[in-house]
């Protein structure tokens, strides 16, 4: 028995004796309430309804005299830890059994013990060897792999760390009609509670994740760490460069391991029950359904006092503003977040692209490039760069115009920032062949003597 059960048992005793506790009673005083109490009715903490004896509450009366309060407390059973149901050695190879292997079924155990013939087919039932399990503490199954010690914590100031994650949406309408899935894409700052960017799309997918993002980056600064789950949008190649580039800690929880992200679980959670459960049965268009979220963000969440902060999120969000990052000047948000692939440009100058062939700078041929783009326009051609310098646009191919349009001549020209080297080979080759077919008596020039001397 618990120790508040057994606490509330020896309340109600108390309550039992009444003024047996404060009063001063004579021996036959006593023992005409002994007499009196026991033939009332007494309700238990429980509810139940029951008679109590004279001499079971004379026993009480004693006990609270030479023991005090605590004498009121019920004793536990001897056998308290012990099942009454299975034998002691069964008993004994049931809690070996779990000990050995934590998240052992009780299902499984039972069957380890028929089949080994320590008991008979059917003589255990479950929810005897669930009680013996719980009487030692040991009916829990513990999760797989190694544990992880939870901790409690804030970090010490805005943009410290975002924590981003997806939610599974209702079905919203498309621009267009249709009725699909939508996912709630957020980020949030761990430090003030306060929501950076969050906003519904139809896709879960890397270019959708990025784009909230980089919306995110764009109204309030770069994060120091940016802390997701192991997510295919998450461990893509352009989150890590968009991160490295912009001077990010990008980290990531373990596998399986959603607990670890508890600031945005909890708001999940909490859009759920004030906004989730408050939509309509029929699909929204998904533009209403962003606006209703903007609306509770605005003057529900962000307005009112967070529990763990004991502030609201906006105001400790301003009181912050000294502390967040700004974007460099020198950066470009744009390029930063396009997705790049590499192509080996072909002998007619061209790169395939999305199943078509793209046009580049001819002198590209036959090296390898760098193509960026933007994922979410899919009638825009990348951009073309070469050891992170942009060198030219692509332009779809046209086999047409090519049939009419006149060919230039390639020369390898210099560089612009290329230093002269001051020599002239042409010179140089035209003075050392005169020198060697100098007339016959001419003098010999100094370079001459120097060249026998050789």
């Amino acid at each position: 028995m618990k120790h508040d059960d057994k606490q509330a048992i020896a309340l109600w005793r108390l309550g039992v004796l009444g003024p047996l506790t404060s009063a001063r009673l004579e021996h036959g005083d006593r023992r005409r309430f002994f007499a009196e109490a026991a033939s009332r009715v007494h309700e238990q903490p429980d509810g139940t309804r029951v008679e109590i004896s004279a001499r079971t509450i004379e026993d009480w009366y004693y006990a609270w005299r030479h023991g005090g309060f605590r004498a009121l407390f019920p004793e536990d059973r001897e056998d308290r830890g012990k099942s009454r149901a299975i034998r002691a050695e069964v008993a004994g190879h049931v809690l070996r059994a779990k000990r050995e292997r934590p998240r052992r079924s009780i299902r499984r155990i039972i069957r380890m013990l028929e089949r080994a013939g320590i008991v008979r087919t059917g003589e255990l039932a479950r929810s005897t060897v669930h009680r013996l399990l719980a009487a030692h503490g040991v009916s829990a199954r513990p999760l797989r792999g190694p544990g992880t010690e939870r901790r409690s914590f804030l970090p010490e100031h805005a943009g410290d760390l975002w924590v981003g994650d997806a939610l599974h949406g209702p079905p919203a309408i498309t621009p267009d009609g249709k009725v699909r899935k939508v996912y709630l894409l957020s980020q949030i700052d761990a430090a003030t509670r306060y929501v950076v960017h969050s906003y519904f799309a139809f896709s879960e997918g890397a270019w959708c994740q990025e784009h909230g993002f980089k919306q995110a980056i764009a109204k309030h600064g770069l994060p120091r760490t940016y802390y997701v789950d192991l997510g295919s949008a998450y461990i893509a190649d352009s989150l890590v460069l968009i991160c490295a580039e912009l001077g990010i800690r990008l980290l990531h929880t373990g596998v399986q391991d959603c607990e670890a992200k508890g600031v945005i679980e909890r708001w999940h959670r909490t859009w759920r029950e004030e906004v989730g459960d408050e939509l309509p049965d029929h699909p929204l268009p998904i533009a209403e359904l962003n606006a209703k979220h903007w609306a509770w963000l605005s003057a529900e969440y962000h307005a009112r006092q967070h529990d763990t902060t004991s502030r609201a999120p906006r105001e400790h969000w301003l009181s912050e503003v000294e502390h967040l990052r700004l974007v460099p000047h020198h950066k470009n948000l744009v390029e930063v977040f396009l997705h790049r692939e590499r192509r080996h440009v072909r002998k007619d100058g061209t790169v395939r692209f999305r199943g078509r062939l793209l046009e580049v700078r001819s002198e590209l041929v036959g090296r390898e490039v760098e193509l960026r783009f933007d994922t979410g326009d899919e009638a825009a051609c990348p951009r073309v760069f070469v050891e992170d310098r942009f060198v030219c646009d692509t332009v779809p191919l046209d086999r047409l115009r090519n049939a009419s349009r006149r060919r230039r001549r390639l020369r390898a020209e210099a560089p612009p920032d290329a230093e002269p080297s001051g020599l002239d080979p042409l010179a140089l080759i035209e003075e050392e062949h005169y020198r060697r077919v100098r007339p016959v008596g001419a003098p010999a020039t100094l370079d001459d003597d120097e060249d026998k001397e050789n």
